[in-house]
């Protein structure tokens, strides 16, 4: 194992005064569930495979498995070799596999699988604990990821299964979703450093805030990056100058968690303690689209215009078709 320091970090950022922005609930679009056939397996990440299906992780006492959903609502179910290990985040690879972490378990790692269902995983030597989060394929090819235990962001190489760490200046700060930016950098949100962070493949880190615990982080087609704010009711915006706007939830304890681009140049997010699937346009209305029972979690863009919610506490995956 290599650690590398970044050669350069600073943390700085401006924080303008917060907008209140018109709110709605509408029926528009189309809303379908599907069960997931293991009973209590708390379905939770979900992105898009190779394959055009959908695959997500499943996490919860005695259920370690990566499912496949087709657009047919058939489930395929796949059960993770290293026991509990608590698959968290999934991301399609840059090798037509899909890549997830393994942050319980042991040994913790970062878990590989094809869409026939073969495993692969890779860790770090024996006793040497790993707790990754959010992973992404960056622009280099490689995987990175969030890690918990080191406060770090980590590489990891495919073909050699070489990790790589890069620490973060404030400690403890708890990393949680990675996304690549519109610059090809990594940026990420640091739960309980209260910032958002951004890498480039050389290791070179900045941070930017303050914010209030982001959980989730995606780019969107407007050119920022957008991140989600569960316990401070928030959904935020930041450029890639580091401009940071937040936008409140008119809803409270809305807990929003998850956040994707959708089909229709709109931020889409979950908010799971009202359970609704809301939307928030590139200048911050936001608009409460949908009621999901069960928890809305993760959530994926599909194939057209569809968006995949995993409903974690009811066993189910939603999908939703935006009008248009």
């Amino acid at each position: 194992m290599r650690i590398h320091k970044p050669s350069k970090s600073s943390c700085h950022g401006v924080l303008p005064t917060p907008r209140r922005v018109a709110s709605g609930r509408t029926a528009e679009g189309s809303l379908r569930s599907f069960l997931v056939p293991t009973a209590g397996c708390h379905p939770r990440q979900i992105d898009l495979g190779p394959d055009g299906n959908m695959w997500f992780t499943e996490a919860a006492p005695g259920v370690s498995q990566i499912g496949m959903i087709d657009s047919q609502g058939r489930v395929a179910e796949f059960v993770v070799p290293t026991r509990f290990s608590a698959p968290s985040e999934i991301a399609s690879g840059p090798d037509g596999a899909l890549w997830f972490t393994e942050p319980s378990g042991f040994p913790q790692g970062i878990g590989r699988v094809t869409t026939d269902g073969r495993f692969t995983e890779f860790g770090l030597a024996p006793m040497s604990s790993l707790t990754p989060n959010g992973i992404v394929t960056g622009p280099d090819g490689n995987l990175w990821f969030t890690e918990g235990n080191r406060n770090a962001i980590g590489k990891l190489e495919p073909s050699s299964g070489t990790f790589t760490f890069y620490k973060i200046p404030t400690p403890a700060a708890m990393p949680q979703g990675i996304t690549i930016g519109p610059d090809d950098a990594l940026w990420f949100a640091e739960f309980q450093g209260n910032k958002i962070g951004r890498i480039d493949i050389m290791g070179n880190m900045t941070e930017f805030g303050p914010v209030v615990g982001p959980m989730k982080i995606a780019t969107g087609p407007d050119g920022n990056l957008w991140f989600t704010e569960p316990f401070n009711n928030k959904v935020g915006r930041i450029s890639p100058l580091g401009m940071i706007t937040e936008f409140p939830l008119l809803t409270n304890r809305a807990q929003p968690r998850d956040i994707v681009a959708g089909p229709d140049g709109n931020m889409w997010f979950t908010e799971y303690g009202t359970g609704l699937l809301a939307r928030i346009t590139p200048n911050g209305s936001i608009t409460e689209m949908e009621q999901i029972r069960g928890g809305p979690w993760g959530i994926g863009r599909g194939v057209g215009n569809t968006l995949w919610i995993t409903q974690m506490n009811e066993n189910r995956l939603a999908r939703y078709t935006v009008a248009g």
